[in-house]
């Protein structure tokens, strides 16, 4: 082997091990929050489970809003369903349920 192909096989190997680093500490944790929590209850959700807790919280709310008789989905309050970027009503409709 050349100096070339040694170098080449060590940046392979420097890439491939720095993604299995990458994906085994995302993997210790919750995945956070992927906005700043504006109210209690969301900041205290992403504080216990991250993401995953914020989202079970918020499917709550929206399960016992339609208890109630109110047709609501998550796109009621969220522009964006990945960003969670909120409407422009979505804090003041948020707060309503909570």
């Amino acid at each position: 082997m050349n100096a070339r192909s040694v170098r080449l096989a060590v940046s392979l190997a420097a890439v491939f091990f720095a993604g299995i680093a990458v994906s085994t500490a995302s993997a210790d944790g919750p995945k956070p929050c992927a906005r700043t929590p504006e109210t209690a209850q969301v900041k205290e959700a992403c504080a216990k489970g991250g993401q995953d807790a914020a989202k079970k919280m918020m499917k709550a709310m929206v399960d016992k809003a339609k208890a109630a008789g109110n047709e609501i989905k998550c796109n009621a309050c969220h522009e964006n369903l990945k960003t969670y970027e909120l409407t422009k009503n979505g804090m003041a409709d948020f707060k309503k349920m909570i």
